[in-house]
């Protein structure tokens, strides 16, 4: 026991149970990094046990049908969790950027430098939660900035005029989200990707862009908007 609490510490003297029910608190990626403090931390985080708990927290709250389909996955929970696409929940910002220069018209009453680029960027947020909800926010304020906020907002509960919340839903690879702001709800839908710079399912792609003052989505909505999906 004194070699175990030297090497993780005196939380380890709490029984297994206690200790899983205390990391159920943390963010599902943190895990991660749970096993990397000491070899009995490693044990205790990498068990079937454990990735079971973790599908369950992540798939029954962000797929469509609620359902975990095992099978699908040769009967291994880790497997499912490193392989079924999923979106960062609970500590997990995605963050689109989309830019776009414009071209100068110079004329006699043009101010504008010679040389200089006239470029308008904004971003797309989307902060994730566990139970199937998503902080969204659409700003031109850089994500340094837009990080503290949207933190405040889920931590002090406090609103933002840049952010509102929706809902997700995951269906194999294509993530819906829609969102309900002041004068229409909007919704994407986008496919959830990975790449060396982002990491496992840290990549998102913007597919389809829709609005309506009413909330209805269906084909046949007569206030349906549908928008061009930027390229950058």
């Amino acid at each position: 026991l004194t070699d175990i609490i030297s090497t993780g510490g005196q939380i380890l003297i709490l029984h297994d149970e206690l200790l899983h029910k205390v990391f159920s608190y943390l963010p599902v990626d943190s895990y991660g990094s749970l096993a990397l403090v000491s070899p009995h931390w490693k044990h205790l985080t990498r068990t079937e046990a454990v990735y079971r708990r973790l599908c369950e927290r992540l798939y029954l709250q962000q797929s469509k049908r609620k359902q975990l389909h095992l099978s699908r996955f040769g009967g291994k929970y880790r497997t499912m969790l490193e392989q079924r696409p999923r979106v960062r929940a609970a500590g997990g910002c995605y963050v689109l950027k989309y830019s776009h220069i414009k071209k100068i018209q110079r004329d006699m009453w043009t101010e504008i430098p010679v040389g200089a680029i006239l470029e308008t960027v904004y971003y797309r947020y989307f902060y994730f939660q566990e139970d199937g909800r998503v902080l969204y926010a659409l700003s031109s304020t850089a994500p340094h900035e837009m990080f503290r906020r949207l933190l405040k907002v889920c931590l002090k509960k406090k609103g933002d005029p840049a952010a509102v919340w929706g809902t997700f839903e995951v269906q194999k690879d294509i993530l819906t989200i829609t969102a309900r702001q002041e004068w229409h709800t909007v919704r994407f839908k986008l496919t959830i990707g990975s790449d060396k710079m982002s990491g496992k399912f840290g990549l998102l792609t913007l597919d389809e862009h829709q609005s309506s003052p009413s909330g209805c989505f269906d084909y046949w909505s007569n206030d349906l908007v549908e928008y061009d999906v930027p390229d950058g």
